[in-house]
């Protein structure tokens, strides 16, 4: 529970801190991933400007995308006759991820060689990544996960990594160049206690020094 209660404050710290320079809400994830919302886990009026990240045929695209909120019956919270949960969609049915920044625009999407890493991240396992010639390594270290270049590691905020008998995981979605700068960016999804969900980590947004930084997360808990 102390992991899982630090996740959602590192995760609510970090969009909020971001919300001079982006949309309240940057980062969603369909309701077929992940299930429904609980209402104050996604917009009920999510707005224009969104873009579908999507595998077409063998690459990946950006895509002007819709994404719409409908209200549904949430069996935790609601009583009878009510509906305020929150069903996340968009036209881009099969999008892992819908994107609302600035610094991202509509176009295909440079790819590292990653083609499916979700394994869990594990400290004995670390997860090497090539990417526009240079060498990356996703590892765990404790219950830290960072990304590492050479001798450059950055720790992956408002994630943790459990042993055997935790229940905080995590695991690569998609790495590879969401906005344009030539260097690597990653989605992660983390799981805890009854809780899931997706960070997004970008390089145009690291600290100087640092290889990313955290941009969003979008969650939501079972109850």
């Amino acid at each position: 529970m102390r992991h899982l209660l630090a996740w959602m404050l590192v995760a609510l710290s970090a969009d909020a801190s971001a919300h001079a320079q982006q949309p309240p809400w940057s980062l969603l994830i369909q309701s077929a991933q992940h299930g429904d919302y609980h209402g104050d886990e996604a917009p009920a009026r999510p707005g224009s400007g969104w873009l579908a990240l999507v595998r077409v045929q063998s690459q990946w695209h950006l895509l002007a995308t819709s994404v719409s909120a409908e209200r549904v019956f949430d069996p935790v919270l609601d009583a009878d006759g009510e509906t305020t949960g929150l069903r996340i969609g968009s036209t881009h049915a099969d999008a892992i991820a819908l994107l609302r920044l600035p610094s991202l625009k509509p176009g295909m999407i440079a790819v590292s060689n990653l083609d499916d890493a979700r394994t869990p991240l594990a400290e004995a396992a670390p997860l090497a990544i090539s990417f526009a010639g240079d060498e990356y390594v996703v590892e765990v270290t404790g219950d830290e996960v960072s990304l590492r270049k050479s001798l450059v590691r950055t720790r992956l905020d408002a994630l943790t990594v459990g042993g055997p008998r935790s229940e905080d995981s995590a695991n690569v979605l998609w790495a590879g160049d969401l906005d344009g700068d030539g260097a690597l960016d990653l989605l992660v999804n983390a799981f805890g206690s009854n809780r899931s969900g997706t960070c997004l980590y970008l390089s145009g947004a690291a600290t100087p020094g640092a290889l990313v930084g955290l941009v969003a997360c979008h969650s939501g808990v079972g109850c």
